[in-house]
C-alpha cells in the first residue's frame, strides 16, 4: 500500500501549544525507546536531557538532545535518585519518561522524593502493579471480556502437572513479572529468554529446574497458534476514563527470536478491532498514560488474545511518528498541562526496523536456511524508519556500528566458522573410526 491511508485517527500536531514555558524532559536510558523520544521531541522547543548508564550505546551519540552519564536505575537506584535530587535546581519541573520496566519500578520506589520536584510519567502504584503482574493483568482482562489465553501461576515443581493440565500443551512459560528474569545475573540463568515454549511435561520440568534457580513462581499460558504477523499491537496515549488522545496500530513482521522475541521489523497497519478492547482494558485498570498493548490472533479460531501490556514507551514507539502520530508529544502536552491541537487525518503506513537485531537475525536464519530472500526484501519495502539511523542524526548508527555491531558480527562469524571446522574434524575422525571398526569386523584386523 506504500503511502496509502490506512486508518482514521486522532493526529497530534506539534509543536503548537499555548500556556506557560515548556518544561524540560528527562529520558531514562538511551536505547531504542529513549532515542525515539528525543527524536519525537526534536524541533518542538522542549529541552531534552537523556540520562545514559551505557556510554557506548547508540543513543548516547545523538545530536538531538543533551546526553549525560548517569547511574543505572536497576543496579544503582540510590545513586540515580541522588543525581536527580541534585539536578532539581537545574531541571526541576521536568517530565521524566521511563523506557524500561526497571525505570518504572525506580520511579515508583522513589516517588515520594521525586514527585515534588518532577512530573513522573508513571501510573499510581496499584495500577502499575496490576499492569506489571501478568497473572493479575490476565485476570482483569478476562473479567471485562478481553480474551486472554488460559493462564495460571505455579509456585513449585509439584504444581507443574496440574498447571500444565489446565493450560494444555504446548504451553508458554513466562515470568510473573518481566523484571523477575532480568535482575542481576537472572537473564543469563534463564538463557536470555523473555519466555519459552514447552511441548510436553518432561520438557517443562527440565526447563523449570533451570529457571527455578531465579524464581520458583512462573506463569504458564496456553500457546496461541499463528505466525509472527499475527502479533498485533495497539499503541496510544489515553487519559483516565476518556477516549485516547492519540493512537496507532501495528503488526510485527519479523521478530527475534521467532517465537518470543523483540520486533525487528514492525509495520503500522489498520487493525480497527484493537481499539475497543484496548480502551476497555485501560478503563478497567484505571490506567492513564502511554500504553503498548500486544495481542496475538489465534490462527485456528481467529480470536484476538491479550499477550502483554507495557506502561511506558517501548522499543518501536517511534513508528507512530513515521505514521503521523506523535505519541510522545501527546504525552508531553498532557503531562505539562499544555493545550494541544488534534485533528483527524489518515495515518500513513510505515515500517520500523531495528538494524542490529535484523542483521543478527538474518545471519542466524541464513545459517539455518530458514530466511527467504523475498522475506528480506519485503522487510525494507515502503517508507521505513530505523531504530538507530536517521538522516538528520546519523552518528548513533555510525558510532555503534563501528565500535560494537560490526565487531560483534565478525566475532559471531568467526565462532561459527571455528565451530564448523571443529565439526568437520570430528566428522572425519568419526569416519576413520567407522572404517577401522568395519575393517575389524570384516577382516579380523586389529591392534
Amino acid at each position: 500500500m506504500g503511502q496509502s491511508a490506512i486508518a482514521e485517527n486522532a493526529r497530534v500536531i506539534p509543536p503548537t501549544v499555548t500556556g506557560a514555558a515548556l518544561p524540560p524532559v528527562i529520558i531514562l536510558n538511551m536505547f531504542y525507546s529513549g532515542l525515539g523520544i528525543a527524536r519525537q521531541l526534536y524541533g518542538t522547543g522542549v529541552r531534552v536531557v537523556g540520562l545514559s548508564a551505557h556510554p557506548g550505546i547508540y543513543g548516547s551519540f545523538t545530536r538531538l538532545c543533551e546526553v549525560r552519564a548517569a547511574p543505572n536505575s536497576q543496579e544503582q537506584a540510590h545513586q540515580l535518585a541522588d543525581l536527580l535530587l541534585r539536578s532539581a535546581s537545574e531541571l526541576g519541573g521536568a517530565i521524566i519518561f521511563p523506557t524500561r520496566d526497571a525505570d518504572l519500578l525506580f520511579l515508583d520506589r522513589f516517588y515520594a522524593d521525586l514527585a515534588p520536584l518532577y512530573r513522573l510519567a508513571i501510573p499510581p502504584r496499584d495500577v502499575l502493579d496490576r499492569v506489571m503482574n501478568k497473572a493479575v493483568l490476565a485476570d482483569v482482562a478476562m473479567k471485562v471480556g478481553v480474551a486472554v489465553p488460559r493462564t495460571t501461576v505455579v509456585e513449585g515443581r509439584s504444581q507443574l502437572p496440574s498447571g500444565a493440565a489446565f493450560v494444555g500443551f504446548p504451553c508458554v512459560v513466562k515470568p510473573v513479572s518481566s523484571v523477575h528474569w532480568r535482575q542481576g545475573d537472572s537473564w543469563k540463568l534463564v538463557g536470555g529468554r523473555k519466555a519459552f515454549r514447552a511441548d510436553n511435561l518432561a520438557e517443562l520440568q527440565r526447563e523449570y529446574d533451570r529457571i527455578s534457580r531465579v524464581r520458583r513462581d512462573v506463569l504458564l499460558q496456553e500457546w496461541i497458534p499463528g505466525e509472527t504477523d499475527q502479533i498485533v499491537v495497539w499503541g496510544g496515549y489515553i487519559r483516565h476514563g476518556q477516549e485516547p488522545l492519540a493512537f496507532f496500530t501495528a503488526r510485527k513482521r519479523i521478530q527475534s527470536p521467532d517465537e518470543f522475541g523483540t520486533g525487528c521489523v514492525v509495520e503500522s497497519d489498520r487493525i480497527p478491532d484493537l481499539l475497543e478492547p484496548s480502551v476497555r482494558l485501560c478503563r478497567a485498570l484505571g490506567y492513564e498514560g502511554i500504553a503498548e498493548i500486544e495481542y496475538k490472533r489465534d490462527a485456528c479460531k481467529g480470536t484476538l488474545k491479550l499477550v502483554e501490556m507495557n506502561a511506558r514507551h517501548w522499543d518501536w514507539h517511534e513508528l507512530g511518528r513515521a505514521s503521523r502520530v506523535n505519541l510522545t508529544w501527546a504525552a508531553y502536552c498532557h503531562l505539562a498541562g499544555q493545550s494541544i491541537r488534534t485533528g483527524h487525518r489518515p495515518v500513513q503506513r510505515a515500517k520500523w526496523i531495528a538494524e542490529d537485531a535484523l542483521l543478527m537475525h538474518t545471519l542466524e536464519s541464513l545459517s539455518r536456511a530458514r530466511f527467504g530472500e523475498a522475506k528480506l526484501r519485503s522487510a525494507f519495502g515502503g517508507e521505513c524508519i530505523y531504530g538507530m539511523f536517521a538522516w538528520n542524526d546519523p552518528l548513533p548508527f555510525l558510532r555503534y556500528s563501528l565500535a560494537t555491531l560490526f565487531p560483534a558480527v565478525a566475532g559471531a562469524a568467526l565462532r561459527k566458522l571455528s565451530h564448523r571446522v571443529s565439526l568437520t574434524g570430528r566428522g572425519r575422525n568419526s569416519r576413520r573410526v567407522e572404517s577401522r571398526d568395519q575393517a575389524k569386523s570384516e577382516f579380523g584386523t586389529g591392534e
